[in-house]
């Protein structure tokens, strides 16, 4: 079981890094153009996907620090064989060091294991096992290359 649940962490991180790089490509650079995004999307569960908002999913643990100027893109929460999940992707204007501290500072708290973390000047990796609740969390950011001075992060949490 434990080495499933590696795996899996390991190919979401995998993907969650191809979906990053994707964001970075020149393609989506702005086109000085604003757009407004009202969307929802089903998750397949019941649950509804949202972007454009500054809500957290309701099941994702209440003590996730967010930055002061995270601006939320898409939030979305599923079950899945009696397992809450939730993704939530948003975007701030700190800068890494300061958004790599925060994450930092609140995945060491928790005391992860099976732990990982990857943090440089433009990117930040961190994934592992609540050791209390055996919740798996991951996150993955970076820098935007479309827009200076943004970092953009995905976070996935799942229960256990």
């Amino acid at each position: 079981m434990v080495k499933k649940r590696k795996y899996v962490l390991a190919c979401a991180a995998l993907a969650m890094m191809v979906a990053l790089s994707a964001c970075n490509s020149s393609a989506d650079e702005p086109t000085g153009e604003t757009e407004k995004v009202d969307t929802e999307v089903s998750s397949g569960t019941g649950e509804q996907a949202t972007a454009g908002t500054n809500e957290l999913p309701e099941n994702l643990p209440s003590d996730f620090p967010l930055p002061e100027d995270a601006t939320i893109r898409l939030a979305n929460s599923g079950e899945n064989e009696g397992k809450q999940s939730a993704m939530v992707i948003f975007s701030t204007e700190q800068d890494m060091k300061t958004v790599s501290q925060l994450y930092k500072d609140y995945f060491n708290a928790k005391k992860l294991t099976d732990a990982g973390q990857t943090i440089d000047d433009k990117n930040i990796i961190i994934q592992g096992t609540d050791p209390e609740t055996q919740d798996a969390w991951s996150l993955i950011g970076g820098t935007l290359a479309g827009q200076e001075g943004v970092i953009e992060l995905t976070l996935t949490w799942t229960e256990s």
